[in-house]
């Protein structure tokens, strides 16, 4: 049978994996091709009715004398930043350097906590790299391009449910590599004191193209940046997701 977390075997590539694979890879192209057909048709409407609204009023106010055309300038350099940053769903990839040339981070005995926080930290979600996609290891979410592929049950895909660790531990992304939960008030009340946060309901399949935006809405709630470190503790700059290492080990 293929190991489905090498990256030589055809599981990997075509998401064949056992007799539901047929099943698995028609449900994540339909995803896809969601996401694909919802941005065209937002991208579309929103284009066509904001060059018609901009031209109109541009066109007004000059006609009245109370613009001028250069004075549009520094006003359009504005709304441009203010339009990248957006609470849209788009397509992303996090950047970051080699995760192989990365130091390990953890300084947590996770199998030691996975009684009480049931490595939740394997349900959080973050962007993978180009790294990441070139390597055709690590799943995706073809509905939230490119999220990391969560469950039914909110967790990674590759989250190994047996020995409860990460399934392809020396190909896990860079996030995972540097993530320590030790600081995250997400997961725990007081670390030292081993007492967890209490656990929110786990969704799988985020809504197709709108997942992003249900993030940053949360995010925005609970008072944090929305920015590409959303899923980020408080302080941390690397990444979100990942128990830091084997459960078997």
């Amino acid at each position: 049978m293929d190991d489905p977390d090498r990256a030589d075997s055809p599981g990997v590539r075509d998401l064949a994996i056992g007799p539901r694979g047929e099943m698995d890879l028609r449900a994540e192209l339909e995803r896809g091709l969601q996401f694909a057909n919802v941005m065209l048709t937002v991208n579309q409407d929103a284009s066509s009715e904001a060059v018609a609204y901009v031209q109109a009023l541009v066109d007004l106010l000059i006609a009245k004398g109370l613009i001028r055309q250069e004075e549009l300038e520094q006003p359009l350099e504005r709304a441009q930043r203010e339009i990248a940053e957006a609470v849209v769903p788009r397509v992303r990839l996090g950047e970051t350097s080699d995760k192989y040339a990365v130091g390990q981070a953890i300084d947590v005995d996770c199998a030691a906590r996975l009684d009480l926080c049931q490595g939740r930290c394997c349900t959080l979600k973050f962007y993978l790299t180009k790294q990441d996609l070139d390597e055709g290891v690590i799943r995706w979410d073809y509905g939230n391009p490119y999220w990391i592929r969560q469950g039914p049950d909110g967790y990674c895909v590759h989250f190994d449910r047996e020995k409860r660790g990460c399934g392809i531990y020396e190909r896990r992304p860079y996030i995972c590599r540097r993530y320590t939960c030790r600081n995250d008030k997400r997961l725990w009340i007081d670390f030292e004191q081993r007492i967890p946060a209490p656990a929110k309901p786990l969704i799988g399949d985020s809504p197709v193209a709108l997942a992003e935006v249900a993030l940053r809405n949360t995010m925005q709630a609970d008072g944090r940046v929305g920015r590409d470190t959303d899923a980020l503790p408080d302080g941390q700059t690397d990444g979100t997701a990942g128990a830091g290492s084997d459960a078997s080990e």
